[in-house]
């Protein structure tokens, strides 16, 4: 079968190559949709020192089941956790599943194959059903997830004004839920060449649109002076700016990852004695949010279409992403498709 490989800088090729017999606990899943992630972008920008396969947010059919599979079925469609949790661990027993991150992976264990890819052998634990939606959207209920798990860190509380920085699915998707808590003014903010995303922020409910490469956070004209929430979903740099422009008791919850010295922020600690801020990091792992995932897409509370901008076949894998890469003003989620 079919499988993509990538390695740093921005190199993809496609393969030949075998699958292993599934353990009891297993299944094997053919492939419908495969989203590219930005942490699989941070891969193969400078991480992936030699070919890995790549791609975690799929769905697919399920074609084979181990004997010990209980909770899914030949034929089922299922989306993957990409990690859960132990329930046996100190903090799971004390009800607080969502400390525990060594639980069954997806990520951990090397694969020859993975979401981009004909097939892929995945830990049946990791599996959720799903139905009454495409390939295509339930491919970003994984990355909705870590949206979810994002807007759950904020704690956006009715009337709060909000800051989402960053305009990729992920802050696109969190916007949503945004406007869907209660927030009273929500301003978005990303560059301006990054055309398409800015004018999604404004369909799903952003007030202001901030062009960060034209005026500094600090500078704008906020409503209230600043925000009560900051959502970075941005690289981490960026939150000595978000620090800056809460308000009293307001928060900054962030995502962004980076590596090496551009994973060092500094911001004033002043800023953030004086007025009470807190900075609160989210982290999906363990996933969790799947089935509250599914119902938000299928009662349209998000909407998840839109953020899909480039669709190709596995064949076209190579061309597909560059050509994705290149596209600044449309670009925002490309999803690999098997027929």
């Amino acid at each position: 079968m079919k499988a993509a490989f990538l390695k740093a800088p921005y190199q993809f090729e496609l393969r030949d190559v075998s699958l292993r017999e599934i353990r009891e606990d297993e299944v094997l899943v053919k492939v419908k949709a495969c989203g590219f992630c930005g942490h699989d972008n941070i891969l193969a920008s400078y991480a992936a020192k030699d070919w890995e396969p790549f791609g975690h947010e799929f769905s697919g059919i399920v074609e084979q089941a181990g004997k010990n599979v209980r909770n899914v079925a030949v034929g089922d469609c299922i989306v993957m956790e990409t990690s859960t949790f132990n329930p046996l661990a100190e903090c799971s027993l004390n009800g607080r599943v969502d400390y525990d991150q060594d639980g069954p992976s997806f990520m951990n264990e090397k694969q020859a194959s993975m979401g981009f890819a004909e097939y892929v052998i995945v830990p049946a634990i990791l599996c959720v059903r799903y139905d009454g939606l495409t390939f295509e959207e339930a491919s970003v209920i994984e990355p909705l997830g870590v949206a979810v798990d994002l807007i759950l860190t904020a704690d956006i509380h009715l009337n709060d004004d909000v800051l989402v920085l960053g305009l990729g699915p992920i802050g696109l998707m969190a916007l949503q839920m945004a406007k869907a808590s209660g927030a009273r003014k929500i301003y978005a903010a990303d560059f301006s060449q990054n055309v398409r995303r800015c004018e999604l922020a404004k369909q799903f409910g952003a007030d202001e649109i901030i062009h960060t490469d034209k005026v500094k956070l600090e500078d704008y004209p906020y409503a209230r002076g600043g925000v009560d929430r900051v959502l970075v979903s941005a690289p981490p740099k960026t939150i000595g700016s978000a620090v800056n422009v809460c308000n009293v008791g307001g928060m900054v919850a962030f995502l962004g990852i980076s590596y090496g010295p551009e994973a060092i922020v500094s911001f004033d600690s002043n800023v953030a004695h004086l007025r009470k801020l807190t900075i609160k990091g989210s982290n999906a792992i363990p996933a969790l949010y799947f089935p509250q995932c599914i119902d938000m897409l299928k009662a349209g509370l998000v909407r998840t279409k839109p953020l899909i901008s480039h669709v190709f076949p596995l064949k076209d894998t190579v061309s597909a992403l560059a050509e994705y890469r290149a596209d600044v003003t449309n670009a925002i989620k490309a999803v690999m498709v098997n027929k």
